[in-house]
């Protein structure tokens, strides 16, 4: 059974309020082994070497569909697709026509999914949920400065291309709510590397 926690932070626009949201408790990171132990574990005739090898060609064929400029939809589980970025760190606001941005240099950063939406409703079906623990966990509204958790984002994105609300929030010990006012204020920073891509609820943000 799945556990999640309540974290809990004093909004800072609600004069004192509130704002308690739900957290999973993650237990482990599954692996490509994982995956075939338990294919082999469901009765199935094909050998790990036939599953494994079957995995990868889907990473093939994804890897040549998606570098081709298609997306790819596989039905029960969701659509890839790639998302764009400049290479260089100059912003992406264009003063002209004849501003030099016409001719920067631009480059995978990462890969969107949207879940079939079949998908989520198997998981909502399949998931039973049990508070980890009682009571509401506490975040410290100050744990870190801005110009850290502006840091720390940073090497988040360096380590793995985007970072999500979610993991902004997690990161710097924020509400989610905090988070997304934050996030759109360093957007709007000329100052501050960071764009979105996407939108909601799919929304990332990445290095500009």
């Amino acid at each position: 059974m799945a556990q999640y926690i309540l974290k809990e932070m004093k909004d800072l626009n609600a004069k004192g309020e509130k704002v308690v949201y739900p957290k999973m408790t993650t237990y482990s990171q599954k692996s490509l082994d994982d995956l075939i132990k338990y294919t082999l574990g469901t009765g199935s005739p094909f050998s790990s070497g036939v599953v494994k090898g079957v995995i990868e060609t889907l990473q093939e064929a994804m890897t040549s569909w998606l570098s081709s400029g298609h997306t790819v939809k596989l039905d029960g589980i969701g659509t890839f697709s790639l998302s764009l970025s400049y290479a260089d760190k100059k912003g992406n606001k264009m003063k002209d026509e004849d501003d030099p941005m016409n001719y920067r240099h631009v480059e995978v950063r990462s890969l969107n999914f949207k879940p079939d939406a079949q998908f989520v409703k198997q998981l909502r079906r399949a998931t039973e949920l049990e508070r980890h623990s009682p009571g509401v966990v506490q975040l410290r509204q100050e744990s870190f400065s801005l110009g850290e958790r502006i840091a720390r984002a940073l090497q988040h994105i360096d380590r793995n291309g985007i970072i999500t609300l979610s993991e902004y929030a997690s990161l710097n010990g924020l509400s989610r709510s905090i988070a997304s006012r934050e996030l759109n204020a360093l957007e709007a920073d000329a100052d501050v590397p960071i764009v979105s891509r996407g939108t909601a609820p799919h929304k990332v943000w990445t290095r500009k």
